[in-house]
């Protein structure tokens, strides 16, 4: 009977083959395979060698110590050998091939659709005729007349916009920054692009003025929010005591939340005489769904940006407009608002 230290020998033995094989076997079945691992060639095949001797050996120890026959027909570690075995064989032809022929695995970065969106759009910038572009610069121009048009009098599906489809699609898809990028992704992205640079091209004067003065409002609106909660920020112990205690403020920073882009008002920009000389001004259209304690907080605010802004402003600094209620502008509250901002904080006339 063989002794404990035999037994224990035998077990760490099969442990280590046992490991060194499943290890083996799944790296090669999931092609996880790396080109460093596969050279040099020889050392791969020798150790696959090895592999399978030490299976058969602890297979047949196994056997003979337990007394028992497992798996009598041999077929799960025959399989396996013969797997190995042929892996082995395949490995050496393709050594023989050489180098070149190797099988190459590159790794594949998971992008988020973040990043999917810039590469692919920095891909249509380069590749895409741009029928907005203006330069005095020749060459600059020829560059841009030689990238592929969009034929934006046609639908998507005419044969001029499906063949700059079909050069994006396979322009992107052979991107190696892009591997495991779907397809589907892809083609949206560019039918996407092709529903842009229709709808710009054919818009009427009135359409993009329109749409320029929307952007210019929500880019006012989005630095007041930024300004505001900076400033407030800075003095919220000072403004929270002029402010006073409210049922369910927080202890802290009480107001902070209430300093969102889509809070603060907008308005039309006019001229007032300041020491004899014109200024421009912000006359303010205040919405009606604001409390009127709201608005006191966004005047204290102001204020305080105000001061802070004339005594830090440096020589030639363009000075602040002032900011003058002028109407009111009759709307509900946003839906974005309506369930983060404290029932005071909202007019219910």
């Amino acid at each position: 009977m063989p002794s404990n230290s035999s037994r224990k020998t035998d077990r760490k033995g099969k442990g280590k083959a046992s490991a060194s094989i499943s290890t083996s076997a799944n790296r090669v079945l999931a092609g996880r395979v790396g080109p460093r691992e596969i050279a040099p060639i020889n050392n791969n095949i020798n150790g696959v060698k090895d592999d399978i001797a030490a299976v058969n050996s602890n297979m047949a120890a196994f056997k003979n110590r337990m007394g028992v026959v497992v798996d009598t027909s041999g077929k799960t570690h025959t399989a396996f050998a013969d797997f190995a075995t042929a892996y082995a064989n395949n490995q050496t032809r393709m050594a023989s091939l050489g180098p070149s022929l190797m099988p190459s695995y590159v790794p594949q970065i998971s992008l988020s659709d973040a990043e999917v969106s810039v590469i692919i759009s920095e891909i249509f910038m380069e590749k895409l005729w741009d029928w907005k572009f203006e330069s005095d610069d020749p060459a600059l121009v020829a560059e841009n007349e030689s990238k592929k048009k969009w034929n934006l009098n046609e639908k998507i599906n005419h044969r001029d916009n499906v063949a700059v489809i079909n050069y994006l699609k396979s322009y992107i898809s052979a991107q190696t920054r892009l591997a495991g990028t779907h397809p589907r992704v892809i083609s949206d992205k560019i039918k996407n692009r092709y529903k842009h640079s229709h709808r710009t091209f054919h818009e009427s004067p009135e359409q993009k003025a329109k749409k320029n003065s929307k952007g210019r409002a929500n880019s006012r609106t989005l630095q007041m929010s930024i300004r505001r909660k900076s400033t407030y920020m800075d003095n919220w112990v000072a403004i929270d005591a002029a402010m006073g205690y409210k049922t369910g403020n927080p202890v802290e920073k009480a107001y902070l939340k209430l300093f969102q882009k889509d809070a603060m008002s907008d308005g039309e920009s006019d001229i007032e005489i300041v020491d004899n000389l014109p200024r421009r001004c912000l006359h303010v259209a205040r919405p009606t769904w604001r409390s009127e304690e709201f608005n006191r907080l966004l005047t204290m605010v102001n204020n305080i940006d105000h001061t802070h802004h004339v005594l830090n402003a440096g020589v030639g600094t363009k000075p602040r407009m002032n900011r003058y209620p002028a109407t009111l502008l009759p709307c509900s509250v946003p839906a974005t608002l309506s369930q983060s901002l404290p029932r005071w904080a909202i007019n219910d006339e």
